[in-house]
């Protein structure tokens, strides 16, 4: 088989009516412009890795990856099988801190220049994905030129837009995790699929079709699912009966071969047959609406009983403590599913619905109100469309892809939905859409194909703009906003903490990498720990700061002594209450942060 070349524009060879597409289209060259959309897409995505870089941006997910990559490095094979964080992302960030060593002011940078290559290769995986889609389209195609439909230049702008849109507003490429490099493999094994539907007959692209599935299990576990989807749909592809079962064969061989080695790892580790402890937990928390990490409060609302629970040294304000067996920066993050190991989610008729609810106005906010135009525009066209003469391989080929999609967006809506989650699939939405889109003939389906081609592109960049908008008034400078709306490493009070010199100004002090220490506070956030190299091993909860801060001096001491007896180093608080005044603590730096040193 013969690939477009790079820097064209693919279209069929065969006319409209013919019953298969070519495996060699000609091509309708628009260099200049691909070119320019590449400018725009790497522009913009620079601009918002700058000011994360600026603003040492990270999130709590990111900590755990980088631990996990530490330990896929060093071998310790016990702590790096986990089956709440997959393990493909850590793979990339352990390879990065092990091949640049940065240092502390330099590692959340060097993540943030990491997460715009993964940015940058996802785009051209787009653009795979995007070629193979424009030539079952059949758009630009040379021998058909009288044929209405979208201008090749629109359909191009397009689909970078949609690209665009779904990298920077949904998935934010600043959010240290995995979900870049989902959207990467989504829009690869997406274009296998359809270069399946194109040449039916190719085991060669089927096998690396579930290579690539497999690889996306390893990036995210929702994908085991979702893989197991796509293969089953390629018995809907166009060929015979006994074809199409030796390509969904084939395709599943190929997904095995990767993600079986890892399925085999966590069965061994949890002792019974699983590919991951997310959707349990993922399901506790957010269904059962369980609070996490201080879930003891509830545990008479949920089923079971957690086998190994972290330990309670205090009780009034609550210390709890959590050293071994689980490692990390904050073990209670890095293995959610070993500390609840034992409770079962209970699975309610109310709660589920309130849940699917819940998701379903996610749904509503971002395809009504944020994408309402382009879903009116889109459905418009379905409805106008000329179904006649169309390919049927074209019309069915849309269909599967817009069910893989639905599949995804139906899955998160039983327990949780993000928009990282589910942004490469929103992309697949539009497209499996799009392509079933047929203008008829004439001057007005001509005026209606070019018009509504400049609307879609319009209503996409209006997003695009408003994104960017959002963030300039933010903090008066072109930012990145978390998808809480908070600009990123800000807490809740307004405090921007300054990990960097947190983490320096602790190791000034006396502590040496490797120690334990606590924390008053919360502890997700504490990135300064991972900066460090320390391990938070105990905590006081946000929300028992006040009873501790507000207790005298005997009973403070008494508290403390309930820390040192886990073996710590130091216990480091957040910047405590106006008016505060106790004996021993001292300021971390400048930086409003407290730490108590034991001897």
């Amino acid at each position: 088989m013969n690939e477009p070349r790079a820097n064209s524009f693919p279209a069929m060879d065969k006319p409209a009516n013919s019953p298969g597409f070519s495996t060699s289209p000609t091509v309708v060259r628009l260099p200049w412009l691909r070119t320019l959309l590449r400018i725009v897409a790497l522009s913009l995505g620079a601009a918002h890795t700058v000011v994360a870089i600026m603003q040492q941006s990270m999130n709590e997910d990111g900590i755990d990856y980088l631990d996990m990559g530490d330990a896929w490095l060093r071998g310790d094979w016990d702590m790096a099988v986990n089956g709440i964080w997959s393990p493909l992302y850590s793979w990339i960030l352990g390879a990065m801190v092990h091949l640049f060593q940065p240092s502390i002011a330099w590692e959340f940078p060097a993540v943030q220049i990491t997460n715009f290559f993964v940015y940058a290769i996802a785009l051209f995986c787009f653009e795979y994905f995007w070629r193979e889609l424009t030539i079952i389209r059949g758009i630009g195609v040379p021998n058909v030129q009288d044929r209405v439909d979208f201008h090749p230049a629109a359909w191009m702008a397009l689909g970078y837009s949609l690209f665009i849109w779904c990298s920077l507003n949904l998935v934010e490429i600043w959010a240290v995790n995995p979900d870049m490099c989902v959207a990467a493999i989504v829009y690869v094994a997406a274009g296998c699929f359809i270069r399946i539907g194109r040449d039916p007959g190719s085991l060669r692209s089927a096998l690396g079709l579930g290579l690539i599935l497999g690889l996306g299990y390893l990036a995210k576990a929702a994908m085991m699912p979702l893989a197991l989807v796509l293969v089953l749909l390629c018995a809907g592809l166009p060929n015979e009966r006994i074809g199409r079962l030796k390509t969904a064969f084939v395709a599943l061989v190929g997904f095995l071969l990767i993600a079986g080695p890892f399925m085999a790892a966590l069965s061994m580790k949890y002792g019974s047959l699983t590919f991951s402890e997310v959707s349990r937990f993922a399901y506790l928390k957010h269904v059962n609406e369980m609070p996490y990490p201080n879930f003891h409060p509830v545990l008479d609302c949920l089923d079971g009983v957690p086998e190994h629970p972290p330990r309670k040294i205090f009780d009034d304000p609550p210390v709890y403590e959590f050293a071994e067996p689980v490692g990390g920066t904050y073990a209670m993050s890095y293995d959610p599913g070993y500390w609840t190991e034992g409770l079962n989610p209970r699975v309610e008729l109310p709660r589920q619905a309130r849940a699917v609810a819940t998701q379903g106005m996610v749904y509503f906010d971002l395809f009504f109100r944020l994408q309402g135009g382009f879903l009116a525009t889109v459905l418009l066209l379905l409805l106008m469309s000329q179904w006649g003469g169309a390919p049927p391989a074209r019309r069915g080929l849309g269909l599967l892809l817009t069910v893989w999609a639905t599949a995804a967006l139906g899955l998160y809506s039983l327990v949780y939905v993000t928009a990282r989650y589910i942004a490469p699939f929103v992309l697949l939405l539009w497209a499996g859409l799009l392509t079933m889109v047929r203008f008829g003939e004439g001057p007005h389906h001509r005026r209606l194909a070019n018009a509504s081609g400049l609307a879609l592109i319009l209503f996409v960049w209006i997003n695009i703009a408003a994104l960017n908008l959002e963030g300039l008034a933010a903090i008066g400078g072109f930012s990145p906003l978390s998808e809480s709306g908070a600009v990123p490493g800000q807490f809740s009070d307004g405090h921007r903490a300054d990990h960097p010199a947190i983490a320096e100004a602790i190791l000034e002090d006396g502590l040496e990498t490797g120690d334990h220490v606590g924390f008053i506070g919360y502890s997700f956030s504490a990135y300064w720990a991972r900066l460090a190299r320390l391990r938070i091993v105990a905590e006081i909860h946000p929300e028992d700061m006040a009873g501790f801060w507000e207790a005298g001096p005997e009973k403070q001491q008494e508290i403390l002594q309930a820390f040192a007896s886990a073996g710590l180093a130091a216990v480091v608080s957040e910047p405590a209450p106006p008016g505060w005044s106790s004996p021993g603590w001292e300021e971390v730096g400048r930086t409003g942060y407290l730490i108590y040193r034991f001897p």
